[in-house]
């Protein structure tokens, strides 16, 4: 296996779409994130998580598509968070400065929690 591709998987957690990616995000697919994100919620997803935990790295086109994802949720009525956001990936969300623009939970299983129980109370 080719640990700096990019793996995109998708289940579901009750009402909540869970994509897990793995690798790396560069310039070379993250127009791939990017639109397999976007096809989620204009599909109709309403609660996505983004689970970053097995990300070796990212760039700037990583963030693109994130916040192109974010905008589109907030077009369409979805919830969008990240989760598990650890190590060198959690500093360059840091310097970037991007914790206070994104939804950030520390797990996957709080992520899922907090989206469903949104859901429900809605």
């Amino acid at each position: 296996m080719n640990t700096s591709a990019l793996n995109i998987g998708q289940n579901h957690d009750g009402t909540v779409c869970v994509v897990t990616l793995s690798g790396r995000i560069d310039s070379t697919n993250a127009s791939d994130l990017m639109n397999q994100l976007t096809n989620l919620i204009t599909s109709g997803e309403k609660s996505i998580v983004v689970d970053l935990g097995a990300v070796l790295y990212l760039t700037s086109a990583a963030f693109r598509a994130l916040l192109v994802a974010t905008d589109e949720a907030e077009r369409n009525a979805a919830k969008f968070v990240l989760c598990s956001l650890g190590g060198h990936v959690r500093e360059l969300f840091e310097m970037g400065g991007l914790l206070e623009v994104f939804t950030v939970h520390p797990s996957r299983a709080e992520a899922v929690a907090q989206l469903g129980l949104s859901k429900s109370t809605t």
